[in-house]
């Protein structure tokens, strides 16, 4: 993700030098988490990572820039630290970063900007122990004893799974269609995880074929390519350590032989056997179902005491009351909406308004991070309005001239050194692109796009980087165009509608496409969910160089109902659906299809229904009293009760009220009341939940759900679904995304 480099290290080591002086290294890293906590919390937000001052400024952020913040503060005073990724969880959708520093020979963890009383704790101590990967990156070339599972001249990836988890190392051996070992095949190790198989590691098989990865033991997708054919087969990493797959399948056709229907031959729990599941010829496609199973949970490495505990909440208050003292500075009572969403950099934004307050439609254009760390100078450098572009009609010119932004780049200014190209077609400016700029996919090591004017400088860019470029000097030029980010397909204005221009690095030089996209028209016919979400139901995505890349259409206009028509490149494409269980296990439907040039297709979205599991027998008494003359069987009435305990609302509570927040039109239609506990901290009538009571002490109903459930300790936030005969319907602790969601539908069972 962008990251701007800054001066974060020389302002961090002049606030903490004098703080951690005469700690040992144990200390002053806690002592460091804490002052980070001074000032930054969390909050989610899109996937660019503002630079650590940009975070300090705004003191939020989400957890990719609370690590950045944290591992720039522990190495501005000497600090060995590295942030450590889990990619993707393995029981729930989502990811998570942390820090690990190195004190007296050994790597320990935290949770960034989330003190802890000791090291080797934090929220995410039992969620990582269900983890397929946890990794790192390390600069230069690697000689240390953790395994590395990519090495390239400028980096490696270590993976640290055994750090957090049970291990097993599996062998996969790619061959041909004669048996024949295939040295120099890729295989990627892939885990389910928002609806798509996102790829954990690639491994590079050796002369006899073979390929190595430690991983967790739940079920992976093993898939293995030689850029011209593929296959994929389920690996269940509890019962397996070695697979072999035969490359068949060509990644331009679909028409390999039929195979059996997988729905009958899935058992109870949705699982085959064996692993190996071929797929079911329907039409135009292939469909493939699993069931993919998590690891278990194990237990916490390290348990503080109920002093360290306490001692711990009491400075976290009194830090929380230093940040909420620094946030109430924002201007969140200005008139102007950009101002209130730039928070600590509302200063920028105002300078900017008072020389154009007729500016609204500028500035929506930018994200709400945008607003939180841009200058008012790059604001300037962009400002155009319609009047400049008469011959386009205005929704051209919104959409292709006004914004700054063109994908996930940070908004720097480009339009006055790209004028070079004004007077230029987008035909010249595709070809000056391929005559001039060298494409380098492999150096931009963290994927941070160049910004355009150092791709210009430098002649040499990273495919995205060169399609950003190529956007904005287009628009410097005059000429509308922009990057469909769902797709990444380049869309110029030809004077009477959007075409799409593509590069083609291996044709001749200066070569290029234009045409108009094939239609694809999703459709939905389920019940269950009322309307699928793209990335929680349901992703798309095309089959390239033997391999899947998953298209981009959160919260996109063209998801937002259906049916839905999408304008793709001819090609190969992957639908894929899933639906969890509530022990994280999923199971998954994946149709690979085919588009061709001018043949508009449809396809069904289809979401499999959850099997029958063993239902729940923890009950509660149904005449427990809640409150003075109200039992539990009439607070519940024939709707259920939902009780909720955030605990000390940390990165697990927040995401649930997330959660909570954007399902209230469904909370009020299932209508049943939730009763609510959280540190008092939090003004939490604020919030204005439907149906929901308020309360700072969880009374006895917490421990009746602990014992009637056999919980020997509780993980916040805590989650039950008890209807009015005191059964426990649905039961959660700890870290998971889509809780609520999962409550909605066992409440409608």
């Amino acid at each position: 993700m962008p990251l701007r480099l800054d001066t974060a290290r020389m302002v961090f080591y002049r606030e903490l030098k004098d703080r951690v002086k005469g700690m040992t290294i144990e200390e002053a890293a806690l002592e460091v988490n804490h002052w980070c906590h001074e000032h930054v919390a969390y909050r989610a937000s899109d996937s660019r990572t503002s630079a650590p001052l940009a975070t300090m400024r705004t003191s939020l952020g989400r957890c990719g820039e609370e690590s950045t913040f944290t591992v720039t503060a522990m190495r501005a005073v000497g600090i060995p630290a590295r942030q450590c990724y889990t990619p993707r969880w393995a029981h729930c959708d989502d990811n998570h970063a942390w820090v690990e520093v190195y004190v007296n020979g050994e790597w320990k963890f935290m949770g960034a900007c989330e003190p802890d009383p000791r090291l080797n704790m934090g929220w995410f101590s039992v969620p990582s122990t269900r983890c397929m990967m946890v990794h790192t990156k390390a600069f230069g070339k690697y000689k240390g004893d953790e395994e590395v599972v990519k090495r390239t001249s400028l980096y490696s990836e270590l993976n640290l799974l055994s750090h957090y988890a049970p291990t097993r190392r599996v062998t996969v051996t790619v061959v041909d269609v004669d048996g024949a070992p295939l040295d120099g095949a890729q295989v990627k190790f892939k885990l389910y995880n928002y609806a798509e198989y996102y790829t954990l590691a690639t491994m590079t098989t050796d002369k006899e074929g073979k390929a190595s990865l430690t991983t967790g033991l739940g079920d992976l997708l093993i898939w293995g390519t030689d850029g011209d054919h593929h296959t994929f087969e389920k690996l269940d990493v509890r019962q397996d350590s070695t697979m072999t797959l035969v490359l068949t399948h060509s990644s331009v056709s679909l028409t390999a032989a039929t195979s059996p229907n997988l729905g009958e031959e899935l058992d109870e729990r949705g699982s085959s056997s064996p692993s190996k599941l071929e797929g079911v010829a329907e039409g135009r496609g292939r469909v493939f179902i699993f069931e993919m199973v998590p690891p278990v949970a194990g237990e916490p490495k390290v348990v503080a005491t109920k002093e360290e505990t306490s001692a711990n909440a009491k400075r976290l208050a009194y830090e929380d009351s230093l940040r909420n003292a620094y946030i109430a500075t924002f201007h969140s009572n200005s008139p102007s909406p950009f101002v209130r969403k730039a928070e600590g950099n509302w200063r920028e934004i105002e300078r900017f308004l008072a020389a154009h307050p007729d500016a609204d439609e500028y500035l929506a254009t930018f994200s709400d991070k945008d607003l939180r760390d841009i200058t008012c100078e790059v604001l300037e450098a962009h400002w155009t309005t319609s009047e400049t572009y008469q011959p386009i009609s205005v929704s051209t010119y919104q959409r292709g001239i006004l914004p700054a932004r063109i994908s996930n780049e940070l908004v720097r200014s480009y339009r006055e050194e790209l004028a070079c190209f004004k007077g230029m077609m987008a035909e010249e400016i595709c070809s000056w692109v391929m005559d001039s700029i060298a494409v380098d996919d492999n150096s931009n090591y963290y994927n941070c796009p160049i910004s355009p004017v150092g791709v210009y400088r430098l002649r040499c860019a990273d495919s995205h980087s060169r399609d950003i470029f190529f956007v904005a000097a287009c628009r410097s030029a005059g000429v509308p165009a922009y990057l469909d980010n769902a797709t990444n397909i380049i869309y110029v204005w030809n004077g009477k509608t959007w075409a799409v221009e593509t590069f083609h690095e291996t044709s001749h030089k200066g070569c290029k496409e234009t045409y108009h996209g094939t239609p694809l028209q999703l459709t939905y016919r389920g019940k269950e969910p009322a309307k699928p979400v793209y990335w929680p139901h349901f992703t798309l995505a095309k089959l390239e160089n033997g391999d899947l890349r998953t298209f981009d259409f959160e919260d996109d206009a063209r998801m937002a109902s259906f049916p839905s028509t999408l304008e793709l490149e001819p090609g190969t494409y992957c639908l894929s659906t899933g639906n969890r269980y509530p022990d994280g296990a999923v199971r998954s439907r994946i149709e690979f299809f085919e588009v061709k040039a001018g043949e508009k297709i449809t396809k069904e979205i289809v979401i499999l229904p959850l099997g029958a599991r063993t239902s729940s027998s923890a009950n509660i008494d149904p005449h427990l009293e809640l409150f003075d003359g109200i039992e539990l069987w009439d607070y519940a009435d024939n709707t259920g009760m939902l009780y909720i305990n955030l605990g000390d609302y940390s990165e697990p509570s927040k995401h649930l009220i997330v959660e909570l927040r954007q399902l209230q039109k469904e909370m009020k239609q299932w209508g049943g009341m939730t009763f609510m506990v959280g540190p008092r901290k939090l003004n939490m009538t604020d919030w204005h939940l439907v149906n929901t009571d308020i309360a700072y002490n969880k009374g006895i109903l917490e421990q009746r759900i602990l014992e009637a459930t056999k919980s020997a300790a509780v993980q916040y936030p805590l989650v039950a679904l008890i209807d009015k005969d005191g059964h426990i319907l649905y039961h959660s602790q700890g870290y998971k995304i889509g809780v609520i969601e999962q409550i909605l539908k066992a409440a409608r069972q």
